[in-house]
């Protein structure tokens, strides 16, 4: 992650185009599986290209609209992936996020209050991986045994980075007023 994260950044200087989300997210997917390289760098492409292909149909960008493009990311990281929720990988991490995402934006919350209490639902399906039996993902390589009581790796790195997206953004737009 660390080296997927470090690229980004570095990409960012140069060949982002950071004044278009849709197209900016369309690259970070491409950053990361040049970097990444494996079955994560493919998915996490496969998770960008979705938002992307989403988000690129609308002229301004909404909060509901950020909410069905992780829900398109989700379905197809699902779909090319062969994953679903309970088989101890990423998207046990990321389709609480959306659920919570949609939850709260339905209720009238703010986006970024919604975007940080979908990230805390995040971190709770990576906990949640502990319990499940491994379907899918590299930890299907590994013996059950050894995966007793560690929660899914991917679903702990998903978790990561989007409680760092949402603490980005609820910085930069809230600043230090919470």
């Amino acid at each position: 992650m660390y080296r997927g994260a470090t690229a980004i950044l570095e990409d960012m200087k140069t060949r982002y185009p950071m004044n278009d989300a849709a197209g900016t997210i369309n690259e970070i997917g491409a950053t990361i599986r040049k970097v990444m390289g494996g079955t994560s760098g493919i998915l996490y492409d496969i998770l960008c290209k979705a938002a992307y292909t989403s988000l690129k149909q609308n002229t301004t960008i909404t909060a509901y609209d950020w909410a069905d493009a992780l829900e398109a990311s989700i379905a197809a990281v699902s779909k090319y992936g062969g994953a679903s929720a309970g088989y101890r990988t990423m998207l046990d991490a990321l389709i609480p996020a959306s659920t919570v995402l949609k939850q709260a934006l339905k209720a009238g919350d703010d986006p970024v209050t919604a975007f940080i209490a979908s990230s805390e639902a995040a971190s709770a399906g990576a906990e949640s991986t502990k319990q499940m039996q491994a379907k899918a993902g590299r930890s299907s390589y590994i013996a059950p045994e050894h995966l007793a009581s560690v929660p899914d790796p991917g679903a702990v790195a998903a978790a990561a980075w989007y409680r760092a997206a949402a603490l980005s953004v609820k910085n930069k737009l809230h600043g230090s007023e919470s």
